[in-house]
C-alpha cells in the first residue's frame, strides 16, 4: 500500500484559517468602540468601576451600556452611554450624575468635560478631555 500526496492550493486553506482567526477573536473580544476625537484638555481615561481625579475634581464611571439617546441635535440614535459620577471638592462639595454619549460635553463647577471615547460595556472604559474654565 502506498502513500498519496494530493495538494491542495495553500491559497484556499490561507483564506479559511484567516476567516476562521477572525470569527474566534470578534467573537472572544470584539468590544464595541464610539469614538469622536476632541482637541484641547488633559487627556484621561477611566475604567468602569474606577475613578480619574484632575484637580479637585474626581469623576468615576459607574455603568457603560448600549441604549437609545437623543443627541444635542434632538436626533434619536442608539449606541454606547456612560454614567459618570463627578464630584468637586469644595465648600461646600457638589456631586452629580451625567449619562453621557461621545461627542458631547458636560459643564461642572469650574469643569468642562468632553467625551472622547466610550469602549465596552463589561469592564469598558472612557476616554474624557478635561478643561478647567476660567474663573469670571
Amino acid at each position: 500500500m502506498g502513500i498519496t500526496n494530493k495538494t491542495v492550493p495553500i491559497k484556499n486553506h490561507m483564506k479559511d484559517i484567516l476567516l476562521s482567526a477572525l470569527i474566534l477573536v470578534c467573537l472572544g473580544g470584539c468590544v464595541q468602540v464610539e469614538k469622536v476625537p476632541g482637541s484641547g484638555g488633559e487627556l484621561i481615561q477611566i475604567k468602569q468601576g474606577n475613578v480619574g481625579r484632575f484637580h479637585e475634581l474626581q469623576i468615576g464611571v459607574t455603568n457603560i451600556i448600549k441604549t437609545d439617546y437623543v443627541n444635542e441635535a434632538g436626533a434619536k440614535k442608539q449606541g454606547l452611554i456612560a454614567v459618570l459620577s463627578l464630584f468637586v471638592d469644595g465648600n461646600p462639595p457638589q456631586e452629580k450624575d451625567f449619562k453621557v454619549h461621545v461627542g458631547q460635553k458636560i459643564t461642572m463647577d469650574k469643569y468642562s468635560v468632553y467625551v472622547e471615547e466610550i469602549r465596552g460595556t463589561v469592564k469598558g472604559l472612557v476616554t474624557l478631555r478635561i478643561e478647567e474654565l476660567a474663573k469670571n
